[in-house]
């Protein structure tokens, strides 16, 4: 096979990530050598390398020193786009779902008064979740959103699939201009030890966010608190 001469190394990333999701190459295989992979191509060793620092940087595959590079355990990644938690699993291959622990409209707290622009008190849409990808816990959502916009949305027809971006975008008309993300490190309490299966004490990243609408309006506030061996959170800063 050739690779077009245009962004080498970015033809042969795309190629081993159409390889890898395709089910070409598995979670925990060995990927063939820099000269295979050069030979089979027909490109330069160096583009191989680069494609390859570019896939290890996504997640996509692990590089270990003297062994070689293996096909990563899938991750659900998360930053650099307004995609929802399914969109983002969906892009990952693996198969979004979902517990609803709780759904009731509540006063707003001050705090969260304060993130939405809202008094505080004004109903606000409570829903929090266990999110799932291929049957396994990925995510805790505590999720926030002004119940005066969104009447009803906690009596719709919710699904373990259901998304929330998409029930605002299409039920009620929301776009989306930007959220604002802050990440804290936290340690994980017992009943997140039992939702996530992870050992209490140990470490994990709670993310904070904030959703605008096209009016630069705050929408939805959540606090998301992720498993750290099943995502991971990806920033591209550009100059």
């Amino acid at each position: 096979m050739k690779i077009a001469r245009t962004n080498i190394a970015d033809e042969v990333s795309n190629w081993l990530l159409e390889a890898i999701r395709s089910g070409r190459y598995q979670s925990g295989e060995r990927l063939p050598s820099v000269e295979e992979l050069a030979a089979q191509l027909n490109v330069g060793r160096s583009s191989v390398r680069e494609a390859l620092r570019q896939l290890q940087a996504l997640g996509w595959v692990t590089l270990q020193h003297g062994k070689g590079t293996f096909v990563s355990a899938p991750k659900v990644q998360i930053g650099s786009s307004l995609a929802s938690f399914s969109e983002s699993v969906q892009a990952r291959g693996m198969q979004p779902g979902g517990v609803i622990l709780r759904r009731e409209v509540v006063p707003a707290p001050e705090a969260i008064a304060c993130e939405l622009q809202i008094d505080t008190d004004e109903p606000v849409n409570l829903l929090v979740r266990l999110r799932l990808a291929n049957g396994e816990p990925v995510a805790h959502e505590t999720s926030y959103t002004p119940n005066r916009l969104f009447p009803d949305l906690l009596d719709q027809p919710w699904s373990v699939e259901t998304s929330l971006y998409q029930l605002l975008t299409e039920k009620y008309g929301a776009r989306f201009l930007y959220a604002v993300h802050t990440l804290y490190p936290i340690q994980i309490d017992e009943a997140l030890s039992q939702l996530l299966q992870l050992p209490v004490g140990s470490a994990a990243i709670k993310l904070k966010s904030t959703l605008y609408d096209q009016d630069h309006q705050p929408i939805e506030t959540a606090f998301d608190v992720y498993h750290p061996d099943r995502y991971q959170y990806t920033v591209v800063l550009k100059r």
